[in-house]
């Protein structure tokens, strides 16, 4: 993704390949947040946090801007704010951490027992097929719980990787990719009808090695009502590391 500078901002033109319906793809709306806050401020110590809110749709011209809201000794807290031709579009809070010294070490989120990559069929049909918008920039494969539609599970399960390397930061890649799965409240739906993200907030558990290769999603709905869902989220590594957990506030419509 190519942020262009200009003045004490970052634009750039949506690009169609990460569409979301009428909006840009919210991961990569995190992504470049994150693009945003790193290049405008020299030797951040390690996204540790970032909370989302989509504003409204991410389209045509958009422009970033990143304020810094405080400076520590370890931690950073950074703004930025994104707008369109017609408003502001997001507005994001990024915590960022550098590690310390702590007698308090664990790890509490296992990832399930799920078959392999190579046993799993595509979420969506042929997952060789490239489809348009954001999700033909990755494979995604269902890795158990409901599918959509109609799954009656509440959950979502699946594998998932870059249909091309990401190169770049490997961080921004990791939000790329953590918003990929479709709301779990869609297991429930009897058809296909449109969604919206609202919020979303995503805390980093292990810094990521690399953003190659497969990694396993899953969300899981915790109810819905009056048009609304919450749902918590997690995404690990091949070897079985959690990286990120989060949890996402969803508008449904049906």
């Amino acid at each position: 993704m190519a942020l262009t500078p200009e003045e004490d901002a970052f634009v750039i033109d949506a690009p169609a390949e990460w569409a979301q319906g009428r909006t840009l793809y919210g991961g990569m709306s995190a992504a470049l947040a994150h693009e945003t806050a790193i290049r405008s401020f020299d030797n951040l110590p390690p996204l540790r946090s970032a909370q989302l809110l989509f504003v409204g749709p991410a389209e045509g011209r958009l422009t970033f801007a990143a304020t810094l809201l405080r400076q520590g000794r370890s931690a950073t807290l950074v703004a930025v704010d994104a707008h369109g031709e017609k408003g502001q579009v997001l507005r994001a809070s990024l915590v960022f951490g550098g590690a310390r010294d702590s007698v308090v070490t664990f790890a509490d989120l296992p990832m399930p027992e799920v078959p392999s990559a190579d046993e799993c069929e595509g979420l969506f049909g042929d997952a060789s097929v490239r489809t348009p918008g954001f999700t033909g920039n990755f494979i995604m494969l269902n890795a158990g719980g409901g599918r959509p539609f109609s799954g009656d599970e509440g959950a979502l399960q699946l594998w998932t990787k870059f249909r091309d390397a990401p190169g770049g930061n490997v961080t921004s890649a990791l939000l790329a990719m953590a918003d990929v799965p479709p709301p779990a409240a869609m297991t429930r739906f009897p058809q296909f009808a449109p969604i919206s993200s609202m919020s979303w907030q995503i805390d980093i558990v292990h810094q990521p090695g690399s953003m190659d290769g497969w990694h396993l999603m899953r969300s899981c709905a915790e109810g819905a009502g009056e048009g609304y869902s919450p749902q918590e989220m997690q995404l690990w590594d091949e070897e079985g590391r959690c990286l990120a957990a989060g949890r996402q506030s969803i508008a449904i419509f049906i």
